[in-house]
């Protein structure tokens, strides 16, 4: 089968890991994969060795990348932009002529649709809204219970269209670290040893609710709990707003124990934290919790989409009510106190993520959400 993955652009982010995975899982399948890009999101004087991976991975998997030039400017270049990438897009469909258009990016639907094809889009997020430049694919792939609602009510997709297929990770995550590597990892960033760990992996912004754990913390968690604990994230700061925004919040809840390591591959840290926290107020799947609990690490997650799709609350992990710093800091207690509740909610969750979120089977769902279009 010949598939073409259209994407606006690729950060560092879940979207671009998904495709990654994605397109490794197709590709190891016997599959042709082409991807239709603007590029990579880079930033000037940071860390991008993600992104060298990331093009590195293609090629050897001999995944083609066709490029474009994402519109932008001022409203004049915008439109000439526009339309050049329209016709850059639609010449590259028709040249390619793929079995399979797989559209990841809501604003670029309009293209296939435009002529003529029947295609596939995948909701990863749920912060769009309806638009001339989005369409209705012929079948939707949503990610969780909650992006299908999402996609129903404010994109008004026919559920006749939606199909669900959970996004999946690599069982890579489930691979134990040597100990000496977790001791070097803490060496390195100068992580205490005899701290209660508290992890968070994410941009460090509203939407992911950074503040709230922080207020969890510095506002609701009892002064002798708070003293043995240390919070990792593994993260970028998306400005230096950002910055100052968490300096403010940790100087006013008085909180010195927390560290910010920028972004990086994250495997090993799982099984450093203690705990891994997700606080997000947004997501639709929110795949790094389901690394979390993959890697054998207990799980407290917000209920923004995706949570009881993975969580069953206090079998796998915790759920807590989104913005509810309160209930947050009651859930980190407990683990905190309760070792045995700890290990249960982190045994049940690696047995319940490899068992339902693995490549391997978002690949045999994705196929068949393919071959149903093939089929129409």
């Amino acid at each position: 089968m010949k598939i073409v993955f259209i994407v606006m652009r690729l950060g560092k982010d879940g979207l671009a890991t998904n495709i990654r995975d994605l397109a490794q899982g197709m590709v190891e399948q016997g599959h042709e994969l082409h991807i239709i890009t603007s590029g990579f999101k880079i930033k000037e004087a940071s860390d991008n060795s993600f992104f060298d991976e990331l093009k590195n991975k293609f090629n050897t998997l001999g995944i083609p990348i066709h490029y474009f030039k994402e519109p932008k400017g001022n409203p004049l270049k915008k439109g000439l932009l526009s339309i050049s990438s329209l016709v850059r897009i639609s010449s590259l469909l028709q040249k390619i002529n793929p079995d399979v258009i797989h559209c990841h990016s809501p604003n670029l639907t309009f293209i296939p649709k435009l002529i003529g094809r029947k295609y596939v889009s995948t909701v990863h997020a749920d912060t769009i809204r309806p638009n001339m430049r989005y369409k209705h694919p012929t079948l939707l792939i949503a990610v969780s219970e909650g992006s299908k609602e999402f996609t129903k009510k404010v994109m008004g997709s026919p559920e006749s269209s939606i199909r669900m297929v959970y996004h999946g990770i690599s069982e890579r995550f489930a691979m134990e670290e040597p100990k000496e590597t977790l001791e070097s990892l803490k060496a390195e960033f100068n992580i205490p040893k005899n701290k209660f760990i508290i992890g968070v992996v994410g941009r460090i912004t509203p939407q992911k609710g950074t503040d709230i754990l922080v207020e969890a913390i510095g506002k609701f968690l009892p002064e002798n709990i708070k003293e043995q604990i240390h919070v990792v994230i593994v993260g970028d700061y998306q400005s230096e707003d950002q910055k100052v925004w968490l300096d403010t919040m940790l100087k006013e809840q008085r909180l010195d124990n927390l560290s910010v390591l920028g972004f990086r591959d994250p495997k090993p840290f799982y099984q450093l934290f203690d705990v891994f926290v997700l606080p997000s107020r947004s997501d639709t799947f929110g795949l790094v919790a389901v690394e979390a609990m993959m890697s054998g690490c207990c799980t407290i997650r917000s209920d923004s989409n995706g949570a009881y799709d993975q969580i069953e609350p206090g079998v796998d992990g915790l759920i807590f009510k989104m913005d509810n710093a309160q209930e947050l800091a009651q859930h980190l207690e407990s683990v905190f106190l309760d070792s045995t509740l700890r290990s249960k909610l982190a045994k049940n969750g690696k047995q319940k993520a490899l068992a339902n979120f693995t490549v391997g089977k978002m690949v045999e769902n994705t196929l068949q959400v393919y071959e149903e279009l093939k089929s129409m």
